[in-house]
């Protein structure tokens, strides 16, 4: 009797079956390792760059090296950006609306005429007033570095990014900054086209 009674209590108790696995969020779009080609810059397209950018979760680390001839031989300056991002959300038409407030910028000079030229003068070399070594990086979070004006440290910057496939554009960065404001947030996307290396991980 007492083996029935124990099969009849357990065939009342609700099944609730194995536990289900723990859901993943979603991985946002724009996570992975993504890299420009080598692309002109300066008068008349005479130098080079390349652009390196990686999202992670809530980081954003991009390195972009600016060499002497458009072919992207001799490195001459390299800038590091670091910033967090705050909130992201796709969009209906498949666009990627982001926002990321800056941590750090940095420049590091790497050959010795950067050097002397941004040591020239007061105006020179960010306006830092000289005082710039090679390889050393210096502090240029809301400085005019020509052509550029960088944003201050907390900054908040309001993008956005198409991404089709392996390649992304992006509305601004690195080449515009004044993106400010959320009615200042890009419309169109840049003519840089980022490949993407890898695939961030799921979180």
């Amino acid at each position: 009797m007492r083996r029935v009674v124990a099969i009849l209590l357990a065939l009342s108790l609700p099944f609730t079956g194995p536990p289900l696995a723990a859901k993943r969020a979603p991985r946002l779009a724009l996570d992975g390792v993504w890299k420009t080609d080598c692309l002109p810059i300066g008068k008349n397209g005479r130098h080079g760059f390349v652009t390196r950018l990686e999202i992670s979760g809530m980081a954003v680390v991009a390195a972009t090296q600016i060499f002497a001839h458009n072919t992207c031989d001799v490195p001459t300056v390299a800038t590091d950006y670091r910033a967090v991002m705050v909130s992201w959300r796709t969009m209906d038409d498949g666009t990627t609306d982001f926002e990321h407030d800056v941590r750090s910028i940095t420049m590091t000079p790497d050959a010795e005429d950067v050097v002397a030229t941004y040591n020239a003068s007061q105006a020179s070399g960010c306006g830092l007033g000289g005082g710039w070594k090679l390889n050393v990086a210096r502090d240029v979070a809301g400085r005019f570095c020509a052509p550029f004006a960088f944003p201050a440290t907390g900054t908040r910057l309001y993008e956005r990014a198409w991404v089709s496939g392996d390649e992304m554009r992006i509305g601004s960065f690195p080449i515009v900054w004044t993106n400010t404001s959320p009615d200042r947030r890009p419309t169109t996307p840049g003519l840089m086209v980022f490949h993407r290396q890898s695939v961030g991980r799921d979180k």
